[in-house]
């Protein structure tokens, strides 16, 4: 770990992550991915509000056996979420604040960034999957699809940085 700002390096959470992978596999015999979850999460609480819900072949696919919850991806994420917290936490990095440049508004940031994620999440059910999924899963599986998908989706976002920039810098 990096005593400066208490953060791990790349290469060690790297190890890390495909050890976890490598256990997910092996006592889940499934990979990691988060958008299951949230699909699981949304059927299971529509479902509480209308019984009926279950008849929808789209949502019932979610409910396994009535309780969308009981599914490994679900207790992933809030296992994520309780070790992102606990590890902010233990670095000190735990704060109430927007990231953003100087000069950019709040608003213009909240507005982006709420965009962004429903973009991602409208993508992510259309792939039927998100690309963390897609990235850890499918590379641990040596798949060439995978790897082309990846390397699109990181060239385009360097690709298109620049267009955003002014949101985290202020530019003279």
């Amino acid at each position: 770990m990096n005593q400066k700002d208490g953060y791990w390096h790349p290469l060690v959470a790297g190890v890390i992550l495909g050890v976890v992978l490598f256990i997910s596999f092996m006592v889940a015999g499934q990979g990691m991915g988060a958008s299951g979850a949230f699909a699981r999460i949304t059927a299971q609480l529509s479902y509480l509000y209308d019984s009926a819900f279950a008849q929808n072949s789209y949502a019932a696919k979610y409910l396994t056996k009535g309780n969308a919850l009981a599914n490994w991806t679900v207790v992933e994420v809030f296992g994520i979420f309780l070790g992102g917290y606990i590890s902010a936490m233990l670095a000190g990095r735990i704060k109430q604040s927007i990231d953003r440049g100087d000069d950019y508004p709040v608003y213009k940031r909240l507005i982006w960034s709420f965009l962004g994620g429903f973009i991602m999440a409208g993508a992510t059910r259309l792939a039927r999957g998100c690309t963390s999924g897609q990235a850890l899963d499918g590379a641990a599986a040596f798949s060439a699809g995978t790897w082309i998908f990846m390397l699109a989706a990181f060239g385009t976002g360097f690709m298109l940085a620049p267009l955003f920039k002014k949101q985290w810098k202020n530019i003279g």
